[in-house]
């Protein structure tokens, strides 16, 4: 995927806009994540989900339905509307002077575990260079974001929210920023009412799919994804390099 034109994005009007980490086009990365959701980020075509006995392709859609709609990523900066002011090439100019701002890093390990009920990627241990990442695409894109709407607040905290995080969604619009962001990457929903057995078969097969794929990841660029209209998949709009130190581009 090439970055895109800033005139080019200007015409493109989105419901939300989020800024993620995604692996890099046609890598072992992304063909495993958008063969695992069923969907690649970028409209490529991604083959047949991995084949678990027992499990119909329709279970297998029911239990990656959310991670699908928001493709395959790790997030940076959530979901969130653009106030009025502000046009997508606006946005696309922050995020290139944030990107300047940063070397590319390897993350560490990533490793198969249970976040919050649901299966994910998770680090094996914490990373300075991403979190100062984030915390940049947070905050310094802050100004740009429409106010939270009620239903927004409500959604939010319909989880249970400590105070600290209720604070945090006053402040940057998502209650796990900062000092509670835990970068992940998504592959399912929720598993609650499904089997003991059903959740071993689901954990095995993600094992077989992403065990054995090539660590470190590298973080080489922002991933500005583009969510049309309520309810829609959010798809990649542009990708903006990191630093590299040597001024090259993705």
């Amino acid at each position: 995927m090439s970055e895109c034109d800033p005139n080019a994005l200007q015409a493109m009007s989105a419901f939300r806009w989020a800024v993620y980490f995604s692996p890099a086009p046609h890598s072992a990365w992304a063909r495993a994540g958008a063969r695992w959701l069923g969907r690649d980020v970028d409209g490529e075509a991604c083959g047949p989900p991995p084949r678990i006995a027992g499990w119909s392709v329709r279970a297998w859609s029911r239990v990656t339905a959310a991670p699908r709609r928001y493709g395959w990523h790790g997030t940076l900066r959530a979901p969130w509307r653009l106030a009025p002011e502000f046009g997508a090439a606006d946005l696309l100019i922050a995020l290139k002077r944030i990107a300047e701002e940063f070397t590319s890093f390897d993350l560490p390990r990533l490793q198969l575990g249970d976040l919050g009920g649901f299966l994910a990627l998770q680090l094996v241990q914490p990373c300075a260079a991403l979190q100062a990442l984030a915390d940049a695409c947070v905050v310094r894109l802050q100004p740009m974001a429409a106010p939270l709407t009620a239903a927004e607040r409500d959604r939010y905290s319909a989880g249970g929210l400590s105070p600290r995080q209720q604070a945090l969604l006053r402040d940057w619009g998502y209650p796990f920023v900062r000092e509670d962001f835990r970068f992940h990457m998504t592959l399912t929903d929720r598993l609650e009412g499904l089997s003991l057995p059903q959740r071993t078969e689901l954990r095995a097969a993600a094992a077989a799919s992403f065990d054995a794929l090539p660590q470190p990841l590298h973080f080489d660029a922002l991933s500005l994804f583009a969510q049309p209209q309520p309810g829609a998949a959010l798809r990649r709009v542009a990708r903006i390099a990191l630093n590299s130190g040597a001024g090259s581009e993705a």
